[in-house]
């Protein structure tokens, strides 16, 4: 048990004990920083998560990891009255099923959360998926293209979407997959997607300037 005794965003609290913790198994849209304007849904995820979490005692599940990269605690986190708030807030379109992290029993309630929301348009599925072609800045996103370069290499494969956004995939994952990894083929993708360009400060010749990397099969899929 834990009590939750700020919220920051729709997928990050700050407990009693003084943790901060990153909610597992979803992505919410940011809020406004650095002069940019909130994301679509944004202080509706937040405001959502205020009203049924904010001073209660919560219950809560670790994820696979128990950390992520800015320490910290990664979980699944149950409501007072048993919800888990992540599906409730995917279900309700206030963010995105991620599969990285989170418990394995739980991904198909929350993917299956998503496919009603999807099919409803409700949220951020107003506006999801987008283009590969289109993007022109990096942060999560959830992009469909179709595939017009297959690039293999030892610890991985390049998918090159609308000759635009480069994914990639594992070698781990690669031979996990059923999909077949082939020209022409339509695919979706989620995950963080960063620009080559700003990070490396050049391009080599055929390097597409965004990069997305696959970090579970969950996250893609052909069509």
């Amino acid at each position: 048990m834990a009590t939750v005794a700020q919220v920051y965003d729709g997928d990050t609290v700050r407990l009693t004990n003084g943790e901060r913790l990153r909610l597992t198994g979803i992505n919410t849209p940011e809020l406004s920083r650095d002069g940019q304007a909130d994301e679509p849904m944004a202080q509706a995820a937040r405001q959502w998560f205020v009203r049924e979490a904010k001073g209660r005692q919560v219950y809560l599940v670790p994820g696979t990891e128990a950390r992520d990269h800015y320490g910290r605690l990664l979980a699944h986190l149950y409501l007072p009255d048993g919800r888990l708030a992540s599906e409730q807030m995917i279900l309700k379109g206030m963010g995105f099923a991620l599969a990285q992290s989170a418990q394995p029993e739980l991904l198909t309630c929350l993917f299956d959360a998503e496919q009603t929301a999807m099919l409803s348009k409700r949220g951020v599925w107003q506006s999801a998926p987008v283009r590969a072609g289109s993007l022109h800045e990096g942060g999560f996103a959830v992009v469909e293209g179709q595939v017009t370069r297959v690039t293999p290499t030892r610890r991985g494969t390049y998918l090159d979407l609308d000759d635009h956004l480069a994914l990639f995939v594992p070698s781990r994952l690669m031979q996990k997959s059923t999909i077949e990894w082939r020209e022409g083929i339509e695919m979706e993708a989620r995950g963080w997607v960063v620009d080559r360009l700003e990070r490396q400060g050049s391009l080599r010749p055929g390097q597409q300037r965004w990069l997305l990397r696959i970090a579970h099969l969950r996250h893609l899929q052909s069509h």
